[in-house]
């Protein structure tokens, strides 16, 4: 048994989602994060995210239930642009696992929590990453729009404690070096 959570971070198309699964399926208990954005094609609620409306997830806010959160500006193509929220809830976190995170979020982490978990970067190269997100159909947001946002957004990242460049990575190798 596993006692470390495994915090998975990446830029759009990496492999976070992949990786997620893999872990899932070795045993590791998937944490679910809440969003406001729409569901995309082949997402199930409860399942890849809880999806709620901005109303519930501001009186989470209010009442302290998250661990982190952020929001994010985007803009859909062919509609006006908008604000999304992702967060994770503190329950989710004491209760699960595996997660996928920013690294603004990695950083609202304390320093406390932070000693139980190994971080994995998914370094992919910014082509191949392009190349799967347009595999996926996403007309929710822009696909440059995202990979410009996540080179600033890693651009100086520090905080993990494995990095793969490797985009045929192998999530058992990932597993046996946890905790």
């Amino acid at each position: 048994m596993k006692h470390e959570k495994c915090i998975i971070i990446g830029p759009s198309g990496s492999g976070k989602d992949y990786l997620m699964r893999k872990l899932s399926e070795m045993g590791l208990k998937p944490g679910l994060k809440w969003t406001t954005r729409p569901q995309r094609k082949l997402e199930e609620q409860g399942v890849n995210y809880n999806f709620v409306n901005e109303s519930k997830f501001n009186e989470t806010i209010n009442c302290d239930g998250f661990l982190v959160y952020q929001s994010f500006l985007v803009t859909p193509e062919k509609s006006e642009p908008q604000i999304w929220y992702y967060g994770l809830t503190k329950e989710e976190f004491r209760n699960s696992q595996v997660f996928i995170m920013t690294p603004g979020e990695v950083s609202m982490i304390s320093e406390i929590d932070r000693k139980s978990c190994f971080i994995v970067y998914l370094d992919i190269d910014r082509s191949i990453r392009e190349d799967r997100l347009k595999t996926r159909e996403d007309k929710n947001d822009s696909i440059k729009r995202r990979l410009d946002s996540d080179d600033e957004d890693f651009r100086i990242l520090k905080d993990y404690d494995l990095r793969i460049t490797d985009p045929e990575f192998d999530a058992e190798d990932i597993y046996n070096l946890m905790n």
